[in-house]
């Protein structure tokens, strides 16, 4: 039988030999109990997710989250499930204690008014102080990052190519990542994208031929891909993108699982993750 993850690890490292025994799994938790713990760093709360049997390691992953932070459960299980992959996971609380609730948002929170009280500034403050841990206090040698979301904007702004940002960075439908952002980018990125619309045909005999299109992402869709990938290339920057059919915003985090193109997107998400920081990490 044919191994999936040897065949896409094959292709993205063009001939760059990787050690197969690193490898431990590469299915997404989407249930249980987290498997790792939240520490006070200098006033800022920090999940740490450990490699398999190990509390240390060379290379970490900084998760940069959506709005929902470190409450949601599905923010620590997807640390954790890249974590069980040989990396430390470090997933810092961005928002003080504020983040949004998913009932919150559900009601009707006014975003607006959110974002205000967490401006680009204290955010960044937070992600300078978490880099500064991982590689002054943890000693970590190469640092990635993944962002989801709110977070993405983040980690393309913290690609620099230098010891005072990420190494390699993964974003998933991110929001608000400006083409100015993606100009200044200095670092390996791959990106996980989803679709604008899902195209649905009436066939009532009165709307025979007729098309909707229903929004599914409208913060970084199939033509914010394609201008992204235009500027990376231009500016001769390694790069990798996915488009997953029919996947909106926040499939890599909370997705309809009863939707089988959803419950896809997340896990092909998480492969393309973990196989291209195997690769440039």
């Amino acid at each position: 039988m044919i191994n999936l993850r040897q065949c896409l690890v094959a292709m993205a490292t063009a001939g760059t030999a990787l050690a197969a025994s690193s490898y431990v799994t590469l299915e997404v938790r989407n249930a249980g109990v987290p498997a790792g713990q939240l520490k006070n760093v200098s006033g800022i709360e920090i999940y740490h997710s450990y490699p398999p049997n190990s509390n240390t390691s060379a290379k970490a992953i900084i998760h940069l989250t959506d709005i929902f932070g470190l409450p949601l459960l599905q923010n620590k299980l997807l640390a954790d499930s890249i974590a069980s992959n040989g990396y430390l996971v470090l997933v810092p609380d961005l928002f003080a204690g504020d983040p949004v609730g998913v009932e919150e948002q559900e009601a009707g929170l006014n975003l607006t008014e959110w974002r205000a009280l967490h401006p680009q500034s204290a955010i960044e403050a937070v992600i300078n102080s978490t880099i500064q841990y991982a590689r002054n206090e943890l000693g970590i040698e190469k640092l990635g990052g993944v962002g989801y979301c709110f977070g993405g904007k983040y980690v393309g702004r913290w690609l620099k190519g230098d010891d005072s940002g990420l190494d390699v960075g993964f974003v998933a439908h991110p929001s608000n990542l400006l083409e100015t952002e993606i100009q200044a980018i200095a670092g390996p990125l791959s990106i996980a994208a989803g679709s604008e619309f899902i195209v649905s045909i009436y066939l009532r005999l009165e709307y025979v031929g007729k098309l909707t299109r229903t929004a599914l992402d409208a913060s970084f869709n199939a033509t914010a891909k394609s201008r992204a990938e235009s500027i990376l290339n231009a500016n001769n920057i390694t790069f990798q993108t996915n488009l997953y059919s029919q996947a909106p915003h926040g499939f890599a985090v909370r997705p309809n699982l009863t939707i089988p193109q959803q419950a896809y997107a997340k896990q092909a998400s998480l492969v393309q993750a973990v196989t291209w920081f195997d690769a440039w990490l």
